[in-house]
């Protein structure tokens, strides 16, 4: 057998099971003629990188090899390169952005420039082979490998790299160990626009432990822009479009027809994706000490990222990924003045959700333009494919700091519900959030609860007066009466007078996002989705009988208590809760 020929052969057989796409195989003859193995590298070989640094016009560096570092990338070899040349003077060496810029030696494609020193000599970078792009092998975990022979750089003498996660653990090794280059992937920023700091923060502390780093002010997205992608070209992983942007720009490296591999890393390491593909226009690069990046704008949405490996990410051009709108609309009562955001956020079921929450609040900041007290009512609406009908929710919110924060408390829950089902599958469409705020406090406390004899008969009706105070108001009574059934148990009882709602948490809403529901376990899908739109509101007070045997209720709506119950609508956004004794007696 023709061993080199069955290897070419099985190269282009892993290109199409990487791709996943249905077209021909990519010929042995083909892969032979355009690619060069690491096997075929070695020290002192020159070649050209190509890159984009400014508008879409691929331009080239160059490349010297340096050495070959065994078993230091995510699937394999690394080569160790030292790049030159005026785009390389412009930019101040490698910046974020130019991870997966193709390297050619002789013409020939080597792989693609996937990782950076950072805090040093941005000159010398990794080269993450084309061979393991187009396959995307699970890899090894990130160690310090030792260098065939010292490389002298930043005036040192370096004798090991290390492949470091974040630009945190980058620090921690070059200041602890000036023989070892310590590398980072080169695309690490998410370039954001039209968020304010609240909400950069939100997506912030979801993307962290993916070690990407937010880039406020720094995107857009323009449907003009429509180059033809070819290796070298600028291209963008856009996660949110329209009203707010977010992309990551990186480089294509490698295109057969309409399958195409870039970075040379990964995006956020989630294997089979549907994120937007753009092509990306290139505005500059900002210098920096940790690392030089890319500031550029998505073009023209052209495909999908379908493949998110730790070598590469791949996908296909002609094809849409889904994604889910979110229309937010807000009206500050006391300005008369409503804001309307609407964007498209990727389907991811871990990032979605944040994004999503996080232009929700980008519209109440910017239709408030404050933050401290105030009152919201909030209508939410969310359609998917998988529902009977849209799943809707209404409440309202008092908080005396954050009343932007406050109105979007049930968001998180309703996002899970509709992202990350765990009863349904569900492909989410859209989510319409409604929300009117005003600086008037609408609240009101039960003062008191009475019951007549503190007595109670099966198959009688008990009338419950309760006083509500108004915030810098006169107490307001109401009677509630309460049906005693035949069957309740006689005895010691407690009629239990509470608010609707819950105090809100601590935590922010990015640690709700991950926080199991406050609700007990759903028996089905019918039930959980119930439990959502129709549990007590803020707004309601609620009058429990609760016999003496049973543990009494925490106001959670706690499914295990079989209580009698009434609940009522108010006008205010209720707290408190008393307690009172009774005694149930026969008829």
């Amino acid at each position: 057998m023709n061993r080199p020929g069955w290897r070419h052969a099985r190269r282009a057989a892993l290109v199409l099971l990487f791709l996943t796409v249905a077209a021909a195989p990519l010929g042995a003859a083909a892969a032979a003629t355009g690619t060069m193995s690491v096997a075929e590298v070695k020290p002192g070989m020159r070649g050209i990188g190509r890159t984009v640094v400014r508008g879409t016009a691929v331009e080239s560096f160059d490349v010297e090899v340096l050495a070959i570092v065994p078993g230091s990338g995510p699937s394999g070899d690394l080569i160790l390169v030292r790049v030159s040349g005026p785009l390389i003077r412009r930019t101040g060496g490698i910046a974020a952005g130019m991870s997966g810029s193709p390297v050619f030696i002789n013409g020939r494609l080597v792989g693609a420039i996937g990782f950076g020193w950072a805090f040093s000599d941005h000159s010398l970078g990794l080269v993450t082979p084309i061979a393991d792009m187009l396959h995307a092998l699970p890899g090894s975990r990130a160690e310090q490998r030792a260098l065939p022979h010292p490389v002298a750089a930043a005036g040192r003498r370096i004798t090991a790299v290390a492949i470091a996660p974040t630009l945190r653990a980058a620090r921690a090794i070059d200041t602890s160990a000036p023989h070892v280059a310590a590398m980072v992937p080169v695309a690490r920023p998410l370039l954001v626009s039209g968020m304010s700091a609240r909400a950069a923060a939100l997506l912030r502390a979801e993307l962290a432990p993916f070690g990407m780093t937010l880039v406020e002010g720094a995107a857009g997205a323009s449907n003009d822009a429509r180059p033809d992608l070819v290796p070298g070209s600028a291209i963008g992983v856009q996660v949110i479009r329209g009203d707010l942007n977010a992309v990551a720009i990186g480089t294509l490296t490698y295109r057969h027809g309409d399958r195409l591999v870039g970075f040379g890393h990964p995006f956020l390491n989630r294997g089979a994706t549907a994120f937007l593909l753009t092509p990306a226009v290139i505005h500059g690069v900002v210098r920096s000490t940790a690392f030089p990046f890319k500031l550029g704008t998505a073009g023209a949405p052209v495909g999908i990222i379908s493949e998110d490996r730790r070598s590469a990410i791949g996908g296909r051009l002609g094809t849409l990924p889904p994604m889910v709108t979110v229309r937010s609309v807000v009206t500050d009562r006391d300005r008369n003045r409503t804001v309307t955001l609407a964007s498209r956020v990727a389907t991811d079921r871990q990032l979605g959700p944040a994004l999503a929450l996080a232009a929700a609040m980008e519209a109440i900041d910017r239709a408030l333009d404050r933050i401290g007290e105030g009152t919201a009512t909030v209508r939410l609406t969310l359609r998917g494919r998988g529902l009977d009908g849209p799943l809707v929710r209404e409440n309202a919110f008092y908080h005396a700091r954050d009343i932007g924060t406050a109105a979007l408390l049930e968001v998180p829950e309703a996002l899970r519900l509709l992202f990350a089902n765990e009863f349904v599958r569900i492909s989410p469409v859209d989510v319409v959030i409604e929300a009117q705020i005003g600086m008037e406090r609408q609240t009101a406390v039960i003062t008191e609860a009475v019951v007549e004899g503190r007595r109670a008969r099966r198959g009688e009706a008990i009338g419950v007066k309760i006083g509500l105070r108004p915030f810098q108001g006169a107490t307001v009574m109401r009677t509630i009466d309460l049906n005693v059934p035949e069957g309740f148990p006689l005895g010691a009882a407690t009629v239990l007078v509470r608010a609707g709602g819950r105090p809100m948490p601590e935590q922010g809403l990015s640690a709700l996002l991950a926080a199991e529901p406050l609700e007990p376990p759903a028996a089905s899908a019918a039930a959980q989705l119930l439990s959502f739109t129709d549990r007590d509101r803020n707004t309601d007070l609620v009058v429990e009988l609760v016999p003496g045997s049973a543990r009494i209720p925490n106001g959670t709506g706690d499914a295990s208590v079989q209580t009698v119950r009434i609940r009522t609508a108010t006008s205010w956004v209720v707290r408190g809760r008393v307690q009172i004794p009774v005694t149930v007696e026969p008829r």
